[in-house]
């Protein structure tokens, strides 16, 4: 019994914790999708400089605070000086709070729960030094089309998005040319029977288009970062830049990729949503947007 209560009490001390760690902004302009919006502003952050802003959508089930702590993207914007925004969505909006990505009049331009985000990204323009050019997005399986939905609706908007086990549903036709298009990574567990490969495949399929690349034009490393788990793809455009990137993981199913620890390439937390494959998905993605200096 003891041993229980000390559980139990490390447990609260910890959510409790956690929970002071974001900002619950309660008023953030029209907020047509009825969504709830919270922020990690690090302590020490350096708002002369130029700030970096990335949104996490978290998937069906979850909360905000649940993937800030599974991710551990706050202990990246403590490291790396940048804001993170953590979109919620309320259970009156879907009863097991999935982001309505697969409903045209939430999931579109300036549209429901779409347009909510829109408005918290410009709130955090109106509000904070953020610069233009490091804006992204990321989410995980319903909060991934949520995001997908953004990408294609703002595409000019984000420097790049990270796609996790992603629905491949697409409502906007995001017209605009190669070089407005946001780079994009699309992970999939190839064990995943929630939202199976062929979503990660059409989701592909259609972004090679928007940036017009040839696919023959690809490099392809297995035992990427020497992880047998870990196949990759890159596509780059004529400029032999990387645009796209696919990453295929083995043995896996409907799962967030964490490594925690203390190292500033380790991090997040285990529980239902996530694994431990040795690859810290979160610092990876930093990489890829830009926010590292590997």
């Amino acid at each position: 019994m003891k041993y229980l209560l000390l559980v139990t009490y490390l447990f609260l001390s910890f959510y409790s914790s956690a929970q002071r760690v974001l900002t619950q902004i309660e008023h953030f302009g029209a907020n047509k999708g009825n969504l709830k919006m919270y922020a990690y502003i690090p302590e020490n952050l350096n708002s002369v400089e130029k700030i970096p802003l990335v949104f996490v959508l978290h998937g069906c089930t979850q909360s905000a605070q649940q993937i800030s702590a599974e991710t551990g993207w706050n202990k990246l914007a403590d490291s790396l000086n940048f804001i993170v925004v953590y979109p919620e969505q309320r259970q009156i909006n879907n009863a097991t709070k999935c982001f309505n990505f697969f409903i045209g009049f939430k999931a579109k331009k300036d549209k429901g729960e779409v347009a909510s985000i829109k408005q918290m990204i410009d709130y955090c323009f109106t509000n904070y030094n953020i610069d233009s050019a490091m804006v992204f997005i990321t989410g995980m399986s319903a909060g991934g089309g949520m995001s997908n939905a953004l990408l294609n609706a703002y595409p000019i908007l984000f420097n790049a998005g990270a796609l996790f086990a992603a629905p491949s549903n697409f409502f906007d036709s995001n017209s605009a040319p190669p070089e407005k298009q946001p780079r994009i990574v699309i992970f999939q567990g190839n064990d995943d029977q929630i939202v199976t490969k062929k979503n990660s495949d059409e989701l592909l399929a259609k972004w090679l288009i928007k940036h017009q690349l040839d696919t023959a034009d690809v490099e392809e490393i297995s035992n990427y970062l020497e992880n047998p788990l870990l196949k990759a793809k890159f596509y780059s455009n004529k400029n032999k830049e990387v645009k796209i990137v696919s990453i295929l993981v083995n043995d896996v199913k409907h799962k967030l990729l964490i490594h925690p620890g203390e190292a500033i390439n380790e991090g997040g937390v285990m529980d239902y949503h996530t694994q431990d494959i040795n690859f810290h998905s979160t610092y990876w993605v930093a990489t890829f947007f830009g926010l590292t200096t590997n």
